[in-house]
């Protein structure tokens, strides 16, 4: 039997320190060839675009895919037996926050401030995940729409989250230890000039598609290091990557993994600007995914279903 595992019931499986050490566990597997990821794609026709991503672990294999807002994660074993359906798209914008916050803690380490510029779902999710992972933290908050901050104020005022409201991206940035940008900005807004005081962290957290970039390039010129999910996927879709890359302001010789990170395999510069670089990749939906349907069986929550994709006669059953 599959079992089935809706959004308000992911809702209340959802731990971030056990989805935070769940990522960090997963990107240990990849580092040590004991995890892969499939590079992500996509087909649109008529307007809707359908995405696919891929990826396998331990005893499990599967997939998230995504369609106008809808998620959906299908977890297999390795025997091919569907396990869980998980509709996917809260544990989407947790588990994105929590990888920014591993990404701040691994690269950057200790931080008293962070500045989170856009705050659609994906940024007031990420104010209510560093709130309860990083207690006492500063949370500097901008966003261009007075419609969405007077929005994000009131969600984040009733679960008693008081946040600092910078009123442009230099003084949030200037303000702000470790930077986040969640959006879908289509043009560049963080300048080198915002970023160039003696130390900066950067996670560009909203361009997954060349189209899309919110770093400058001479921003991703001049970080001392650029850290990555997936060389050849960021590589692909990364809009502040690929525009850097193509007017030669890309050091490949920059980029390292955030497993590598993770595993302490690389030695991060103490001084000048870190970036990291996330487009979201199939191995962090399959890790938590993993971890819902496991807490799920454990509490006896979700619907089971049956769900075969086996066509065979009746005689066949004797």
């Amino acid at each position: 039997m599959t079992l089935l595992i809706k959004e308000s019931e992911v809702t209340n499986l959802i731990d971030y320190r056990e989805i935070y050490n769940s990522l960090v566990n997963a990107f240990e597997l990849f580092e040590n060839k004991l995890a892969i990821n499939l590079q992500r794609s996509r087909i649109s026709f008529k307007g809707a675009t359908l995405t696919f991503q891929a990826a396998a672990m331990e005893d499990y294999i599967g997939y998230k895919t995504f369609i106008s807002g809808n998620f959906l994660i299908f977890l297999y074993n390795i025997s091919g037996e569907l396990l869980s359906i998980i509709e996917s798209d809260r544990l989407t914008q947790i588990r994105t926050a929590i990888l920014s916050v591993i990404a701040s803690d691994f690269i950057y380490g200790d931080y008293s401030s962070i500045g989170i510029i856009g705050l659609g779902k994906q940024g007031i999710a990420h104010v209510e995940v560093i709130n309860e992972i990083k207690k006492g933290i500063k949370i500097n908050v901008f966003t261009q729409s007075k419609s969405r901050l007077e929005k994000a104020i009131s969600v984040l005022g009733s679960e008693g989250i008081s946040v600092n409201v910078s009123d442009s991206i230099k003084k949030i940035c200037e303000d702000s230890e470790v930077i986040v940008s969640i959006t879908k900005a289509k043009d560049p807004f963080i300048k080198l000039d915002y970023v160039s005081s003696k130390r900066k962290h950067i996670n560009a957290m909203g361009s997954n598609i060349p189209e899309k970039i919110e770093v400058y390039p001479e921003v991703v010129k001049a970080s001392k290091i650029i850290v990555v999910e997936d060389f050849i996927q960021t590589l692909q879709e990364a809009g502040e990557l690929v525009i850097a890359k193509k007017m030669n302001m890309l050091d490949e010789s920059k980029l390292v993994t955030l497993s590598s990170v993770i595993s302490k395999k690389v030695t991060i510069p103490k001084e000048g600007i870190t970036l990291f670089k996330s487009v979201g990749i199939g191995l962090e939906d399959l890790a938590v995914g993993k971890l819902i349907y496991e807490k799920a069986l454990s509490k006896g929550i979700g619907n089971e279903i049956e769900v075969k994709g086996i066509w065979y006669r009746e005689l066949e059953r004797k």
